[in-house]
């Protein structure tokens, strides 16, 4: 009987090197272009497709891969018919290329900034909680003082954006700071000390629908609200503890009928179309109160429940460009706090 033919299959196994790696020896070996045409080639998932975005031709990315594998002496990728996925000796390779072309990024970062004081590219990771007030307030301003700084915004949780800043694929994380400073990423490979800085206290606000009949009470207590449909903070967000006491303060239990939500849009367009009483974060409650989006209603009680601010390496300086970029985001939080 015939035996089906893998999906994805290594061509022939490079040569091994003949002696064990060292500094020198890759140093000799590898170009830079090649881990360049490497992470392309993982990043679209086609020798096809990273020749078009790279503007070369197909022989020539696939020559560039099958040197690289020549001078490693393994394989990175498995081919198929659809494309190509790495091996596990390529998933080591891609974790060192990732870290090795962000440092390179940053070296010609402070080279530009050297140069002309008005170039760069910031890579900012950011939670939802500040992507409404703190980040586009910050970029706005590094927009006016250097309208020539790259701004790339990733977003996510403290638990993916932590260690790709670790990594040095982010610059520096924004967003709810961590409740313990003692909070380590380690994968195996990545080592790298975090500095958290608080910017602003952030709280939680009750909101309904601008056209809501409770918007127009001027006095309102939780156990009246506490029947109705909410939407809270997700069990694994910093501020549901927060949540959970604020109920249990005045003798209740979390509501029966509620959302569990940190989506900033979804939570917005329930409370305004589907008459739902949210928890928001004061900063996103008041943002939005002002567009005439949500009323925020009278209630005590709800103090802070954490930091706001950002996260960045302490084993080496940011770049000009990102140096910028903190001081503004230090202008916007301090007119947050007050």
């Amino acid at each position: 009987m015939k035996k089906p033919t893998p999906k994805f299959q290594p061509e022939e196994r490079p040569k091994p090197p003949g002696t064990p790696h060292s500094r020198l020896s890759l140093a000799r070996r590898l170009r830079l272009q090649q881990l360049l045409v490497f992470e392309k080639v993982v990043e679209v998932g086609s020798i096809l497709g990273a020749s078009r975005e790279l503007a070369l031709t197909q022989p020539a990315v696939s020559k560039s891969i099958h040197e690289l594998e020549q001078q490693l002496g393994e394989a990175v990728f498995l081919r198929g018919k659809r494309g190509v996925v790495l091996t596990e000796f390529g998933r080591l390779l891609e974790h060192r290329a990732k870290s090795m072309l962000a440092e390179l990024r940053l070296m010609a970062e402070e080279l530009n900034d050297w140069q002309t004081g008005s170039a760069g590219h910031v890579v900012v990771g950011t939670l939802i909680v500040a992507s409404v007030t703190l980040l586009p307030e910050a970029i706005a301003r590094l927009r006016q003082e250097v309208p020539n700084v790259v701004v790339t915004v990733r977003v996510g949780p403290n638990s993916t954006l932590f260690p790709a800043l670790a990594r040095g694929e982010l610059d520096v994380v924004v967003g709810v700071l961590p409740k313990e400073d003692a909070m380590r990423h380690d994968d195996g490979l990545d080592r790298a000390p975090l500095t958290h800085v608080p910017l602003y206290e952030e709280a939680l606000r009750v909101v309904v629908g601008s056209q809501n009949p409770l918007a127009r009470r001027r006095k309102i207590r939780l156990a009246e609200l506490h029947d109705l449909e909410w939407i809270v903070p997700t069990q694994e967000s910093v501020a549901h503890a927060s949540v959970r006491e604020y109920f249990r303060k005045e003798g209740l239990a979390m509501p029966a009928r509620r959302v569990e939500s940190v989506s900033i849009l979804t939570n917005a367009w329930l409370v305004s179309d589907a008459a739902m009483v949210a928890l928001m974060p004061a900063s996103v409650a008041e943002r939005f109160a002002r567009a005439g989006m949500v009323s925020i209603l009278p209630m005590e009680g709800l103090g802070p429940f954490s930091d706001v601010g950002y996260t960045v390496r302490s084993d080496r300086p940011p770049g000009a460009a990102t140096q910028r970029f903190l001081a503004a985001l230090h202008d916007v939080g301090r007119e947050l706090q007050r």
